[in-house]
């Protein structure tokens, strides 16, 4: 189950109801007007979605798009569309099957129960529709719920496909229009290979308190947040469902010999370094030299990892070539404690090594200290940026 799916109060008594307008044919409801459509060329699909909802920040790798209708600072009715690659030849229904399976395993998630199954076509495949409530850390909740699946031409991979559409009790009512809306706006379009942009336009800024640092991601880019640290990217599902490009952001204790940024980021070369000869892989270091970290002195590399022939295919279906570690590491002190370093970590296609450092130039530049006990004379001021929206 995605993560990013919104869960809303809907009562009990309006089930029913739900249960049967699921089961019937949509008809798109007069009053349910839909934005331009849009393209997400790596997960290969085109969706809209009305033009009263506000597309929102994707938050697992895994997800697609999410938008939602806020009210009172909570969401009323929201849309998320999540891609997960898989290799097996089952159906949309036994996919659902199997996600219902791992959602009950899920200790946050009680009384989960599936109201109806029904199957729906849905951009020319064949689908499995689902209505399901829950409990998730007490909140009671209805969504419904459309699989499908798609192939992935040229690769071993394909994709199944989770549309979720969710409304509060008192717009329950529109649930049913909303999701014909979007059902009917769904079509495939080619699978292609995630790139850098060449013109990147960048998300509100990214805050970790925890850890200090506030950063801001290029737009469209999922942010997860679930391990240490950031990380944003979007999925190659031609690499059977890897990240590439990917960002990480972390933040580590230096060690004692590398309280430098300098010595730090030898350090990181030589780890890297290390965990490539452990893979079998050659490396070639491009570039070793200073540079910033919002306003920090910090020390960049860049690594090429180059990847050698083999007769097992990749988890895709193709050769998953040679990648470049564009490695950007700030040191800084901090009062009654040890330095701690600060990482921007860009994974990325050896061809696209000059999308990757211009990148790393434009994310570095936007980076902040959130309030830390001591920075050096060139730290930028501790005013904390706009939280994101």
């Amino acid at each position: 189950m995605s993560k990013s799916i919104v869960s809303t109060f809907i009562s009990w008594s309006v089930m029913t109801a739900l249960a049967t307008a699921l089961g019937a044919p949509f008809a798109v409801a007069p009053d349910v007007v839909l934005q331009d459509s849009v393209e997400y060329s790596n997960a290969g699909i085109a969706i809209a979605v009305p033009v009263t909802f506000e597309y929102k920040l994707i938050s697992a790798p895994f997800d697609v798009m999410s938008a939602a209708i806020e009210e009172a600072g909570r969401p009323s009715q929201a849309v998320t569309l999540s891609a997960f690659p898989i290799t097996d030849k089952g159906t949309a229904e036994e996919f659902a099957e199997a996600k219902m399976a791992e959602l009950s395993r899920n200790l946050a998630i009680r009384d989960l129960k599936t109201h109806r199954k029904t199957p729906m076509p849905i951009a020319g495949a064949r689908g499995a529709a689902r209505l399901v409530s829950y409990s998730f850390r007490g909140t009671q909740s209805v969504a419904a719920q459309v699989y499908f699946l798609r192939d992935v031409r040229g690769t071993t991979t394909r994709i199944c496909y989770l549309l979720t559409v969710v409304a509060a009790e008192d717009k329950q009512a529109k649930l049913r229009g909303v999701l014909g809306a979007v059902i009917k706006s769904i079509r495939f379009i080619p699978v292609k290979a995630p790139e850098i942009p060449t013109d990147i336009k960048l998300e509100e800024p990214i805050m970790d308190r925890e850890l200090g640092f506030s950063i801001q991601s290029p737009k469209g880019w999922y942010i997860d947040r679930s391990g240490a640290g950031v990380e944003t990217g979007l999925v190659d599902y031609r690499q059977g469902g890897i990240p590439m490009p990917s960002v990480k952001i972390i933040a580590v204790p230096a060690s004692a010999d590398a309280a430098t940024s300098e010595a730090c980021s030898k350090k990181f070369l030589a780890m890297a370094q290390s965990v490539a000869v452990r893979s079998k892989q050659e490396t070639g270091t491009l570039s070793d030299a200073p540079a910033k970290l919002g306003e920090l002195p910090a020390h960049q590399f860049v690594l090429k990892v180059i990847e050698k022939s083999h007769s097992m295919p990749s988890l895709g279906g193709m050769d998953p070539g040679d990648v470049v570690l564009v490695h950007r590491t700030a040191c800084l002190a901090r009062a009654g404690k040890g330095p701690a370093a600060y990482m921007v970590v860009i994974t990325a296609k050896a061809a696209e090594r000059a999308a990757a450092e211009k990148l790393m130039d434009t994310m570095a530049a936007t980076f902040k200290v959130l309030a830390p006990a001591t920075q050096p004379a060139t730290s930028p001021a501790t005013t904390q940026p706009t939280a994101p929206k």
